[in-house]
């Protein structure tokens, strides 16, 4: 069954009449055709199941037979990337969003090649990202879409990890924790939230690492070798996810 994402304010419990452009999506390119069901989903944990009433040319309406809400997860794990060359943080987002992160903050940094500094040409990227991850989540089944959020400076950024339970910044550095290590110590502190601080090619610089450092984050090593960007990215939250998955099982198991 085809999945069909339909933004939080114009979700109704019988009728849902699409915008364009999700018309187009569903109706010429996945081409579901009259009385065909469809998944839908508002990103907030909402979903059910539509009949696609109206199939003609780009329109379509989808009357829906019931929905539920899906509860959020029990940790919450955000990621914040500095930008990387081309395409990357495409990949980057996708997948973040796969591995079922909360947020997603994209970063300038000292070392990041493609500067955007305009603002409407960096609300289009996130814009753009925000697609992205919208098109993953309902591909990969996730009900709980990220947020991809304003892209700024590290220096305006950083002090967000504050409020998670858990800041971590990937690091280079000789005295970088193993992040198995520090996720073990994880088990004991009964922590439900963790932000990722990722550097771009070259990795941050000596002043970020120590800015991110004194806003609480713990430097931590992803293992011998060095990774690009993305497998950086993808590689540390994998990490993060399994841990905190495998934390609440054993929570539910011990009540």
């Amino acid at each position: 069954m085809h999945r069909c994402y339909v933004d939080p304010s114009i979700w109704n419990e019988s009728e849902i009449h699409l915008p364009s452009d999700t018309e187009h999506h569903l109706v010429n390119v996945l081409r579901v055709s009259e009385g065909e069901m469809v998944e839908v989903f508002d990103g907030k944990g909402r979903h059910g199941s539509a009949q696609v009433d109206v199939a003609r040319g780009r329109k379509a309406i989808l009357k829906l037979s019931g929905s539920e809400l899906s509860p959020k997860p029990g940790f919450s794990i955000s990621l914040m990337q500095a930008l990387p060359k081309g395409s990357r943080m495409d990949l980057i987002v996708e997948k973040a969003t796969e591995l079922g992160v909360s947020s997603i903050y994209p970063v300038m940094t000292e070392r990041v090649v493609v500067r955007i500094n305009d603002r409407e040409k960096r609300e289009e990227r996130r814009d753009r990202w925000q697609r992205i991850a919208i098109r993953a989540a309902e591909q990969c089944g996730v009900n709980w879409v990220p947020e991809v959020k304003p892209l700024d400076d590290l220096s305006r950024i950083v002090s967000m990890g504050q409020n998670f339970d858990l800041f971590l910044v990937g690091a280079l550095t000789g005295d970088a924790q193993p992040l198995h290590e520090v996720m073990n110590r994880v088990v004991a502190e009964k922590k439900r939230s963790a932000v990722l601080l990722v550097g771009p090619e070259g990795d941050l610089t000596q002043l970020e690492l120590k800015l991110s450092m004194d806003a609480g984050a713990i430097p931590v090593s992803f293992g011998a070798n060095v990774f690009r960007v993305e497998t950086a990215a993808i590689f540390g939250i994998s990490v993060l996810a399994y841990e905190f998955s495998s934390l609440m099982g054993m929570r539910n198991l011990n009540g």
